[in-house]
């Protein structure tokens, strides 16, 4: 046991940053996960990872950790409940999960469940989430909150949803869907939901989404139509039925100033609101709640410079003192986090099947890998030779730069046809040699030479993942989000390979090329040889949008999952498990119809065996493989 590559190994990788208590690096080496948030009772990914393979759940694969859930929810309410009782706060706090942020059932079924002691809600903002939405037996006191454009089918639903007894709240985005509402209340006065209005602040976010708020945002209502509003409402008689004013500034927001803004100027709009005779009972001040992807706690896009506790101390002292100069009672504050909430419960393992590294090229062994012909090498070989003899820390410069001469030569003279097929692979193995004492050397430098930062990228090793990035962590390729990557293993060795990850996929843009670090952005990621197989990554902190953006590219279909419980006796078990899609269900999903392709193979097969190509037997040997494929995960099979 090395603890002291082990404590090395938590630093290089920054887990007890962005663990936050869930995750960390076990003394053997191995990583562990803490669903509880409590540091004595553990999951050994490693080995959790041999018993899902025991029970058919092989990698690619999530796992997923639902008290993570329940301890994220339990933290939001907990930092809100101190902050009132801090401040004197006379108003309560409501949470709703945003049903965009990952439409899984099994997550949803877990958020519902976690929720219910907390009279935790739903955010839905299309048709299909409030259908799948009004499945749910929520707690009597939850909230149903309703945003995004709306027809009027949309709004009837909202009706539905009423009158089966959900606390139903229909955010208008404008005058004409209120119209709508006001409409059908005519006709079904009754079961008329509550009315919220999403008003368009001045206030912007930060990070990637701060482009989704501001005057400029997409959602929400002017001034001037807010007040249209408010006339319409009072015009029906129906100013009891406005129940909430609404804002939001975007996703993962990195600084807390911005949220501190936002939140005055709402404050101070419900006050004014509050003082024309109109009683909204919530205030909701949207989602946006940074989750620290680096552990760096800074403004930086993939982080925030904020807790949950700080998030709630200032929102709830922002809106009493407002509410307090106003004179107006203090709302009851309605939340939407949801990446907060969902990000840390679910890990993507994946296996690394290969590795294309140069590494083998600054082997110690003979020159000449290659026999070479009779009239022997070529010249520029004996040059590029005496250049790795003799290249050293004070040379290394200009030796490197002649080698890159040297081996641009020997290429030039390939191609005239002066040069073979041997001597050109010596050369690069010669070269790549070169390189990398050359990087060694360079590394002793006080200021490294960019030249040289440059050169360590080209020679870093691509550890090959059997997983697609376009499916499990889209957000990686869409808007260069930063994930936290980790071997889950071998910890207690000191990495051999500065390295990138490229997909399985047939597309030059399957590849993780950045990394994250607590100083700054890492072009390489640290791992060991994976000679002593199997070697598993985990991608952290993908619970939110990763599945809801997830596409099918190469037509790789979603991943094995395992659902993990930790017992308050320090055992844990696996709950549950679902399978990934197979090829069958993909090709199907792609309206290939499976009776007209057997058709084909079928066809195909009769015409092989009437031109002898192959017996009756093999083909119905040929017939058992197909279906035994069409059957199978699309990612690739552990060599047994």
């Amino acid at each position: 046991m090395n603890i002291q590559q082990i404590q090395e190994a938590r630093e290089l990788y920054g887990i007890d940053g962005w663990g936050a208590g869930y995750f960390s690096i076990a003394d053997n080496g191995n990583v562990v996960c803490h669903p509880t948030g409590e540091e004595h009772l553990f999951i050994d990914l490693p080995e959790a990872i041999s018993k899902a393979k025991s029970l058919g759940i092989h990698p690619p694969m999530i796992m997923r950790f639902p008290q993570i859930i329940d301890n994220q929810i339990a933290r939001l309410h907990t930092a809100f409940k101190e902050a009132m009782w801090e401040y004197n706060y006379q108003g309560s706090h409501r949470a709703v999960f945003p049903f965009k942020v990952n439409q899984r059932r099994e997550f949803i079924d877990s958020i519902v469940q976690c929720g219910l002691k907390y009279n935790y809600g739903l955010e839905v903002g299309s048709k299909p989430e409030f259908i799948a939405a009004l499945g749910y037996d929520l707690s009597p006191d939850a909230l149903f909150v309703c945003n995004g454009f709306k027809d009027r089918e949309f709004i009837d639903l909202g009706f539905v949803a009423n009158a089966m007894g959900k606390n139903c709240v229909l955010v208008v985005e404008g005058p004409d869907e209120l119209q709508m509402i006001l409409d059908q209340a005519k006709q079904d006065p009754k079961h008329c939901p509550y009315i919220g209005i999403r008003v368009k602040l001045y206030s912007r976010g930060s990070g990637k989404w701060a482009k989704s708020s501001g005057e400029s945002s997409k959602f929400g209502l002017t001034t001037i139509e807010v007040l249209q509003c408010l006339k319409m409402l009072d015009e029906a008689n129906l100013r009891d039925r406005l129940y909430m004013l609404h804002f939001h500034i975007g996703s993962q927001v990195t600084e807390i100033k911005r949220i501190k803004n936002a939140i005055k100027e709402a404050s101070r709009v419900y006050a004014k609101v509050h003082k024309m005779n109109f009683k909204p009972v919530c205030l909701n001040i949207g989602g946006g709640v940074g989750v620290d992807y680096d552990g760096s706690k800074t403004s930086f896009a993939s982080s925030a410079n904020y807790s949950l506790q700080e998030l709630a101390n200032d929102v709830i002292y922002e809106i009493g003192e407002v509410c307090k100069n106003e004179e107006v009672p203090s709302p009851q504050i309605v939340t939407e986090s949801g990446r907060v909430i969902a990000a840390y419960h679910s890990i993507v393992i994946t296996d690394i099947r290969e590795v294309q590294s140069t590494e083998s090229f600054s082997a110690a062994g003979e020159y000449e890998f290659f026999p070479q012909e009779k009239n022997g090498s070529h010249k520029g070989l004996a040059e590029l030779k005496y250049i790795l003899d003799n290249i050293n820390r004070k040379n290394f410069v200009e030796y490197y730069h002649d080698a890159i001469e040297y081996y641009e030569e020997m290429f030039t003279l390939f191609n005239l046809g002066y040069v073979t097929l041997q001597d050109r692979a010596n050369a690069e193995q010669l070269f790549y040699r070169i390189c990398r004492r050359a990087l060694f050397f360079s590394s002793y430098e006080k200021h490294q030479p960019e030249e040289f930062e440059n050169l360590q990228q080209r020679m870093v090793s691509k550890f090959l993942a059997n997983f697609s990035i376009f499916q499990s962590i889209p957000d990686s390729w869409s808007i260069d989000q930063l994930f936290p990557v980790i071997p889950l293993s071998h910890h207690e060795k000191k990495p051999t390979h500065k390295a990138t990850i490229v997909d399985i996929t047939c597309d030059s843009d399957g590849c993780l090329e950045k990394f994250i670090d607590r100083r700054d952005m890492r072009n390489v990621l640290d791992l060991h040889s994976p000679s002593a197989k199997p070697y598993y990554l985990g991608f952290f902190l993908v619970g939110a949008y990763q599945e809801s953006l997830a596409n099918e590219h190469n037509l790789f279909g979603a991943i094995n999952e395992a659902e993990i419980i930790m017992k308050n006796d320090g055992r844990w078990e696996i709950t549950k498990t679902t399978t990934g899609d197979p090829i069958e269900e993909l090709l199907t999903s792609r309206n290939y119809e499976m009776p007209l392709l057997w058709e084909s193979f079928f066809r195909q097969l009769n015409a092989a065996m009437s031109k002898n190509l192959c017996t009756e037997e093999e083909a119905e040997r040929i017939k058992a493989r197909l279906k035994e494929y069409l059957e199978s995960s699309p990612y690739l099979r552990e060599n047994k």
